[in-house]
């Protein structure tokens, strides 16, 4: 797109529509790749296109994702730059990131030195099992990530030896409840679609139309997914992965007894001097759920029905009504969701995470895109808030950092400007009043309410621009995100950010006869801070029961190690772009398309793409790279020359041959006070050029053999040495 000569949003847009009606869904935007959804799967993803573009320099072959993903691995090990690489996704809900990731990861493996080894097919394999786990059919999209994946794969010597998956912020909310024609987590269905009649009298379970936590939505089957094919697969993953059958069981058990735990009713019930409390109306289903988690019944009754609090060291039950005894029941279901989605990572890192010494690796960003829609809750405000984060990291790189570069190597230059959302994020997540540091505060306060943290939302950010009250008196706040305004209703904000777990919930989960579970359990106990004994000034000892870290408070803090992870690597971008809100194959609605190319600055992108030189490389590793390219005859400078002046003799024998402009004439480089700026159409002819002469020598040396051998080298290294 940088080669339109009429550089505006129409040509840009047709551009793409042109392309995607042709069903050439990939465009370059310099070394960015703009992938445009298709809703249909091509036939260009084989072996055989694996091996066209396996080691071939970006923009020498039309733009494919297995372009970038030999470009990221090329670099990881390039003469002089050997740097990490990061693949960063991006793009809303719905428009193919998830995909873009697994045949990024699919290219990898099948370029790698030892394509056939265990850990490369292992590795692969988590990709299905995550899916299932994870992602679940929303308004938007059929195949939704409802948690983020950040992937490094470990390479030594070109091989894959390990890998690591971080997870971040599962939804939570989706296991116990789901919106108008969506579903919960895939694994459900494929579940009680795969698992044969009597494995499903063994774990109690029937069609999912019979469960609450499945049937919300509405429709229990998605066009075009096959959930029993799917449920073979995820055994094939496991069985790869090298999960035990004990292990395999276990998983069953735990999420029939979610299944089971969300069909628990109940009644009220007259207790003594007058109180109200409740009964369980459903017995069968808590002796189900007894018998998967091997846990005592009238523990799990208790637990549905009372609290336990703590007073002057007695400990008294205190009876829950209807509306507890729910949120009782829901937050027991999504603690065994959640601590199993944390154990299935760790286990698969457990198995396919080697260590990292003297590696390399190339990271893969899969995080849930920007969402909007007609109810949007806490956890969409962490969703677009790192959205908000990764645009920053995209903007940074692409703009801020780049321009500075050119002020600092004093190049000729005339600043771009763009759209900086960082005043979005400080809205959001700035100390000591950003909306998330003031949810944290209200949700440390036992008395606080939504409404009370919404007031001092509005209190703190009424003057804000980028904030919003709502005209009518409703829950709601307003963000105008880079993507567009977003409203927010704040019910159940604070409980969602607490997310906490009784204590005596976790110990009967601890005493569970299921060793994985109780260990599993074990480690939830032990992400909560022990008591500290402080000494007083008065000389007295207080216990103090330290704040558990909040929901919000744990995903800033991994966010921001995420992003410090990937600013040590170079990034490859992918723009991922929705084509309609209608899932709807090769359908092209051209506003739709517009609306992302504005938010995500692409006219801009273009524009510093077009007119920039990303291609940046110190003097002397300029020379030492492309030295061979250095003809003696068509050069008056003397031996010894400043490694400057090579480089400038380098690049003006270079734009005058072929079809590049020749020097003055288009600058595609220019040289500043310590390095090389060059575009990346001349680094492509450069990186040719160099190709083809090593690969000429290459044949001379095994042609040849002994003394000739040595001589016809020696004479290449002469010629490209004669003027240093």
């Amino acid at each position: 797109m940088i080669q339109l000569s009429d550089l505006n949003e129409a040509s840009l847009l047709w551009n793409l529509k042109i392309r995607y009606d042709r069903e050439l869904i990939y465009t370059y935007t310099g070394s960015i790749l703009v992938a445009v959804n298709p809703y249909k799967m091509f036939d260009i993803y084989g072996l055989d296109m694996v091996k066209k573009y396996e080691g071939q320099i970006l923009g020498t072959l039309p733009p494919h994702l297995f372009a970038i993903g030999s470009s990221a691995y090329a670099h990881l090990s390039k003469e002089g730059e050997r740097q990490n690489q990061v693949v960063v996704i991006s793009g809303e809900s719905g428009s193919g990131k998830t995909e873009s990731t697994k045949l990024v990861m699919q290219y990898l493996a099948a370029v790698n030195k030892s394509p056939s080894n265990l850990i490369t097919e292992q590795i692969l394999e988590a990709s299905p099992l995550l899916e299932s786990f994870g992602n679940a059919k929303t308004v938007r999209n059929d195949n939704s990530s409802r948690f983020g994946k950040y992937l490094e794969v470990h390479f030594k010597e070109g091989v894959i030896i390990g890998a690591k998956v971080t997870e971040y912020l599962l939804e939570k909310s989706r296991i116990v409840t789901q919106a108008p024609d969506e579903r919960n987590y895939h694994v459900f269905y494929e579940m009680l679609t795969g698992l044969s009649a009597e494995q499903k009298q063994k774990y109690g379970l029937l069609t999912p139309e019979k469960y609450f936590y499945l049937n919300q939505g509405g429709n229990c089957e998605i066009d075009g997914k096959y959930d029993a094919e799917d449920f073979q697969s995820l055994l094939s993953a496991m069985q790869v992965l090298g999960f035990t059958m004990d292990e395999q069981d276990n998983i069953f058990r735990i999420l029939a007894s979610v299944l089971h735990l969300g069909n628990v009713y109940f009644h009220r019930k007259q207790l003594k001097h007058g109180t109200e409390g409740v009964e369980i109306g459903s017995d069968a289903e808590i002796r189900w759920t007894g018998h998967l988690l091997q846990l005592n019944v009238d523990g799990i009754k208790r637990a549905l029905t009372t609290k336990t609090t703590e007073a002057r060291n007695e400990r008294l039950l205190t009876p829950l009504s209807i509306d507890q005894a729910l949120d009782a029941r829901d937050a027991f279901a999504k603690a065994l969701y959640s601590a199993l989605f944390s154990w299935l990572v760790q286990r698969i890192n457990s198995i396919v995470f080697k260590g990292t010494k003297r590696t390399a690796a190339i990271s893969i960003l899969d995080i849930f895109g920007f969402e909007d829609f007609k109810e949007n809750s806490f956890e969409q405000l962490c969703i677009n808030y790192a959205n908000e984060n990764l645009q920053f990291y995209f903007n940074k790189h692409i703009f801020k950092l780049e321009q500075q570069e050119y002020a600092r190597d004093k190049i000729e230059w005339q600043t771009i400007t763009y759209s900086d959302n960082m005043p979005v994020i400080n809205l959001i997540a700035k100390k000591p009043v950003g909306i998330l540091h003031l949810l944290d505060d209200e949700s440390n306060f036992p008395k606080a309410t939504d409404l009370s943290f919404l007031e001092k939302c509005h209190y703190n950010h009424a003057l804000d621009e980028l904030y919003s009250r709502p005209r009518m008196s409703s829950l709601e706040f307003g963000v105008r995100h880079y993507a567009g305004q977003v409203w927010y209703n704040v019910e159940g904000f604070l409980d969602k950010n607490r997310d906490t777990l009784r204590p005596d919930v976790v110990e009967l989960l601890i005493a569970s006869k299921v060793t994985m579970l109780s260990r599993m359990f074990q480690s939830v106990r032990s992400h909560h801070e022990t008591a500290k004994t402080i000494n007083k000034a008065n000389g007295r000892f207080v216990t103090m029961k330290p704040r558990t870290p909040t929901v919000a408070a744990r995903f800033h803090d991994s966010l921001q190690q995420l992003l410090e992870s990937m600013t040590k690597c170079n990034p490859w971008f992918v723009r991922c772009i929705k084509p309609n809100n209608d899932k709807a194959p090769m359908k092209l609605d051209m506003p739709i398309v517009l609306e992302q190319l504005r938010y995500t600055g692409m006219l801009e992108t273009i524009r510093i793409r077009k007119t920039g030189y990303p291609i940046r490389l110190k003097f002397g590793h300029f020379v030492e790279r492309y030295r061979y390219l250095l003809r003696p005859r068509g050069c008056s400078l003397p031996r010894g020359a400043p490694f400057r002046e090579l480089c400038r003799a380098i690049l003006d024998q270079a734009t005058m041959d072929g079809d590049l402009p020749p020097p003055g004439h288009g600058h595609d480089y220019q040289l500043g006070t310590t390095r090389v700026f060059m575009r990346e159409n001349l680094e492509r002819k450069l990186e040719k050029e160099r190709a083809d002469i090593l690969r000429e020598a290459a044949v001379t040396v095994q042609v040849r053999e002994g003394k000739t051998t040595k001589k016809s080298f020696f004479i290449l290294k002469k010629n490209s040495s004669a003027l240093l």
